[in-house]
């Protein structure tokens, strides 16, 4: 259109909005009779060819459903009398065209054809210009908004999601967005590229909410213009797209749109058309399923999370994507996965009975599926209205036969019978049947370790023999072995019977809390079985464990195997059965018993360290930061090395996470597992544990460290770790002296210096020396390593030359690159770990701020980047070889900034590069914490912890534990409370028995009367999450007593004996006893 027009001419008027409703019938006809005759198939406005026709369809459909008003009635005459007019009449009626001098405006009824032909106006010809609001139009709530594709500008539709704004992140709880939707696009059609704008283009809405229900009833003739769009035509119009190629257009330009501003989003659409086109995908589906947690999380903040409605939705939705996955699985294999998926999603909303009926169909797919019969443990054990001690064993039982019965077992097949072994035997212990635990594994071990080689099939019968005449077992005092007890055809002495302990009667008036402290003193004695001629075995029979008892549990590993990895297995998972870390962790099954919640052993965390914090002035900031690092870790998670087994105290992290005065916090009895460990190194000849060993007796009997290393070095004269292990011990203990003569004597033997373990003790020597500050010494015993001249002369030696120098950087490197080709991880480690240590001290050209006391640490974490990249390269960047050589580089970055200058960026850097490699590591989340200055209003360490550790793939109990020591160290009550609360809403701990205990303990200690009020509400959800646990059920007497009435305690017993738990002392006996014990005092 082009303006005209003079100046002279009247004002013109601002158009009405009653000027867009429908004209009298006159003009009506009129304008239809001027469109037939102008439109030719040249023109392309929208105000003739379909778009009449279906605005005369809207219209006639409306008038038939407003016959109550005369108005309308006479409306609806006039249309009928024009239906069955003519041609001729309805042209007789034609009103004279307006004047152009006259209008303000002119109709250009051609158009500019080139529009047709490219699609689009000449955007050359048109100034540069900027829309406000971002594109948004005025009067659309944000929702319709102009964007720009080539020459056109489109509309599109914001949905609830899209918006940056607050007010807009509803995400997937949107009851208007659904995953599938395809994005809608108002744009023109294949068969509309040639016209013009849409007659409603210049329409502003600017009324207001409370008249436009009044407005709505007076524009009935502007609602048959066009659908509305609250109308279910609207709405299907909008939705529904006929040709393919135009839906994928759309979506097309809808993801190019949303890639940059929601990338989320953008990989939903990506998924959801992936998996239109290929419905068989299950990788895109579990992808897909994944991709929800990631929606879940973008609703949320670190300081507010999501709601328990919210999480629910989550869940239903993606248990509605995995059965629609499991609808297109072809393959086995897929079939399973998504079961699984499936199974334990559904847990979580289902009802139990729907759950049951489920696990009950899919009872035949389990025998083939280790992960699905997992899954269906998991719910029998926490499935508080079915859950019966006999109904779980027998389950557990049941799958270790199967397994066992397996044709031509291979070395998977006893690694799982290990762990059913392991989950059967953890599952007795928490549900009150220690003794029982405690001899299973006497009895398995015995099998496997004592075994005599000389013996035939009928072992069986000869063990049985064994174990009925109760002589010393492993880990009892004097024990010799079965194959011992086999040579001496059976003469060998029985042990003293063992003296009832003295009961310590409780005087209080409540009979249930006396009743709690009795049961309490019982559980104490049986932590280790009995035998039949000990005092109080007549009351409490259970305490004796028959060989009929265990016998269906037994099983042994043929020879081959026993020598290889199977061996390591068995002795990891004693070892995470008595709350310890493994020894060797060299398989996926032991990673998944370090990991499993039900598996996990005993959290160590110290409810009452929460520490006041007061007001922290500008000026202690360096204080902050050169405060020690927090060592006491608790049940953490770290690679086994001669650092953390021998670390000098409260200096660095211990790997058994606990002091000696923590003995007592071990699941079974301390002085049992240090003779087991004992028997296992000098009767069973297991050389491989005598460093572990060592390192126990360090860390819980220190008073036995010197017998104990000399006894090991007496069986094993070549243990070259056990030298190094027992020199850093003593180095720890102050004794400097001691530990240089050990080392000195090892480095003599030619034998003891070789290969990788010779090249740890020189790597202790030289950290030594570069302790005492003295550098050159240090480099000078770490290259006596490579070059025996300079070991000779090492005492006389001022400078290394530069050739000794190079030698021993090249010899280090080519040892390295040959342990990693070989496949020996464990001997890559530690030579890498000496060049490390070797870049530090004889590197130059640091780019960090450096004093003289200091080395070059950038130089140093170079070679752990270079070192890091060879072990992923080499396939075992996930090997506990590779995580101990970053510990090594966690361990020389706190010692130099220990030691001059350093900036805390540099450090929680590093930390964090250490991080993404192992997420779960203990000392690299503790020393990352204190780089953190703890002065600013964001807490640095929960921010990452939020962002990058608690998230999926990467969460772990390890994690959590740590998030709640965090909190209890920086944080307040508040803080430490939701840490325990995310903790145990989340998948890896929420079945976890002592961080449940520990909770209730937590809300117990505070001084807040609402906070000690809701420990009785954390125990009804602990027992709930874990009714197998009879240390949760105890609380009940013990830490909450006072806030728990006599029939709730009851009710508590009550569960306790229907779910099958172990009960040393009947309630109801005792009460008897008690009222018996009143009356005669009173006598």
């Amino acid at each position: 259109m082009a303006v005209s027009g003079s100046i002279d001419e009247a004002k013109p008027t601002v158009p009405k909005f009653s000027s867009f409703k429908n004209k009298d019938k006159d003009i009506v006809a009129s304008a239809k009779s001027r469109g037939s005759k102008t439109d030719d198939g040249k023109r392309g406005s929208p105000k003739g060819g379909h778009r009449s026709g279906t605005r005369d369809h809207r219209s006639r459909h409306h008038r038939r459903h407003s016959r109550d008003s005369s108005r309308s009635r006479q409306r609806h005459e006039g249309s009928s009398r024009r239906r069955h007019r003519s041609p001729e009449l309805i042209a007789e009626h034609r009103i004279p065209e307006r004047s152009t001098t006259s209008s303000l405006f002119v109709i250009d009824a051609r158009g500019d054809p080139l529009i047709s032909k490219y699609g689009g106006i000449d955007r050359a010809q048109i100034p540069s210009y900027h829309r406000h609001g971002g594109g948004r139009v005025l009067g659309t709530a944000g929702r319709l908004f102009i964007h720009r594709d080539g020459a056109r500008d489109e509309f599109s539709l914001r949905f609830p999601g899209d918006s940056v704004g607050h007010s807009h992140r509803d995400g997937l709880r949107s009851k208007s967005l659904r995953i599938t939707r395809d994005s809608i696009h108002i744009r023109p059609g294949k068969g509309a590229a040639h016209e013009d704008k849409p007659q409603d283009d210049g329409f502003l809405q600017i009324r207001s909410l409370k008249n436009r229900k009044r407005e709505r009833g007076q524009s009935d003739s502007s609602d048959d213009e066009r659908p509305s769009y609250r109308s279910i035509e609207g709405k299907a119009k909008t939705r529904t797209f006929d040709d393919e190629s135009d839906e994928d257009s759309s979506e097309d330009e809808e993801a190019i749109h949303i890639e940059g501003d929601n990338p989320l989003q953008w990989k939903s659409i990506q998924l959801s058309k992936r998996l239109k086109l290929h419905p068989g995908d299950i990788d895109a589906w579990l992808e897909l399923v994944d991709h929800q947690d990631d929606l879940q999380r973008l609703g949320e903040t670190i300081d507010e999370r999501a709601s328990a409605n919210a999480t629910r939705s989550f869940s239903e939705i993606k248990v509605s994507m995995l059965e629609s996955a499991l609808e297109n699985t072809r393959a086995l294999e897929d079939r399973q996965a998504v079961t699984v998926r499936l199974m334990r999603e559904g847990m979580k909303i289902w009802p139990t009975k729907t759950a049951t009926k489920r696990w009950t169909e899919l009872a035949g797919d389990e025998e083939s599926h280790f992960e699905l019969w997992r899954a269906h443990v998991d719910f029998a054990m926490t499935n508080v209205a079915a859950m019966k001690y006999d109904d779980v064993q027998r389950m557990l039982l049941d799958r270790l036969r199967k397994v066992l019965a397996r044709p031509s077992l291979s070395e998977s097949d006893y690694s799982e019978a290990i762990y059913v072994f392991l989950r059967a035997m953890r599952f007795a212990h928490d549900s009150g049947y220690k003794e029982l635990a405690v001899a299973s594994w006497q009895a398995l071990l015995e099998l496997n370790f004592f075994r005599s080689p000389d013996q035939d099939e009928r072992y069986m019968d000869s063990f049985r023999d064994f174990w009925e005449s109760e002589v010393p077992r492993i880990g009892d005092d004097g024990a010799k072995g079965w194959a011992r007890y086999v040579e001496t055809s059976g003469q060998v002495d029985a042990p003293e019977s063992q003296a009832a302990h003295p009961t310590n009667h409780l005087s209080t008036g409540d009979v249930f809390k006396a009743w709690g402290h009795s049961e309490q003193v019982h559980g104490e004695w049986a932590r280790m079985p009995a035998r039949t001629m000990d005092d109080g075995t007549e009351d409490d029979p259970f305490r004796v464990v028959m060989f009929s008892d265990i016998e269906p549990w037994l099983f042994t590993v043929s020879d081959p195997c026993v020598g290889g990895r199977v061996k390591e297995e068995l002795m990891d998972a004693f070892l995470i059965f008595c709350g310890l870390p493994p020894r060797y962790r060299s398989s996926e099954w032991t990673r998944l018993a370090c990991t499993d919640q039900f598996t996990f052993g005993s959290v160590s965390i110290k409810e009452n360290q929460l520490v006041k914090k007061s007001a922290v002035d500008d000026n202690e900031e360096l204080k902050i930061q050169r405060r020690a690092p927090n060592f006491d870790t608790g049940s953490g998670s770290l690679a086994m090395s001669p650092t953390v087994l021998f670390p000098r105290n409260n200096n660095w992290f211990n790997y058994f996470g606990r002091g000696s005065s923590d003995a007592d916090s071990l699941a079974v009895h301390m002085p049992w597992v240090f003779n087991t460990l004992k028997q296992l190194v000098h009767l069973a000849g297991v050389q491989s544990l005598s460093q572990y060993y060592l390192g126990f007796t360090y860390t819980f009997h220190s008073s036995a460290l010197k017998t104990t290393a000399k006894a090991i070095l007496k069986k094993y004269p070549d243990a070259a770790e056990v030298y190094n292990g027992y020199a850093l011990a003593e180095s720890c203990n102050g004794k400097l002296d001691i530990a240089e003569k050990v080392i000195s004597s090892a480095v003599a033997s030619p034998s003891l210096c070789e290969g990788a373990l010779g090249c740890q003790i020189f790597f202790s020597w030289s950290w030594l020396e570069l302790e005492k500050g003295n550098k050159l010494m240090a480099a000078v015993r770490l290259c006596s390593a490579v070059d025996e001249s300079i070991r000779c002369s090492a005492a006389h030696v001022k400078s290394l030359p530069p050739t000794a120098v190079l030698k021993t950087r090249q010899a280090l490197q080519s040892r390295i690159h040959q342990a990693l080709y070989e496949g020996r991880v464990e001997d890559a480690s530690s030579y890498a770990e000496c060049m490390i240590l070797w870049s530090y001290l004889t590197e130059e050209g640091c780019l960090e701020p450096t004093s003289t006391d200091q080395g070059n640490i950038s130089a140093s974490m170079r070679v752990v980047e270079d070192m890091s990249i060879e072990f992923k390269s080499a396939g075992y960047g996930d090997t506990p070889g590779h995580e101990r050589m970053l510990q090594t580089g966690a361990r020389m970055l706190h010692l130099n900034a220990s030691r001059g200058p350093f900036r805390r960026a540099y450090l929680r850097d590093r930390f964090s590069e250490f991080l993404e490699h192992f997420p779960g590591n203990t000392m690299f989340l503790s020393l990352l914490e204190w780089a953190d200055s703890s002065i600013r209003v964001i807490d640095e360490t929960r921010q990452l912890m939020y962002d990058r550790i608690l998230i999926k793939g990467r969460d772990c109990i390890t994690s959590r534990l740590f998030s709640i020591q965090h909190e209890l160290i920086r944080g307040n009550v508040n803080t430490t409370r939701t840490a325990y609360e995310l903790a145990l809403s989340s998948d890896v701990c929420k079945f976890n028995v002592d961080l449940w205990v520990s909770y209730i303990r937590f809300c117990h200690q505070q001084s807040s009367k609402e906070l000690r009020s809701k420990a009785k509400e954390v125990l009804y959800r602990a027992l709930r999450h874990c009714p197998w646990s009879k240390k949760i059920m105890m609380e009940a007497f013990g830490t909450v007593i006072r806030d728990m009435q006599s029939d709730e305690l009851r009710s508590v017993y009550e569960t306790m004996a229907s779910k099958g738990l172990r009960v040393h002392v009947d309630l109801e006996e005792y009460v008897e006893r008690r009222k018996q014990d009143r009356l005669k005092s009173y006598k």
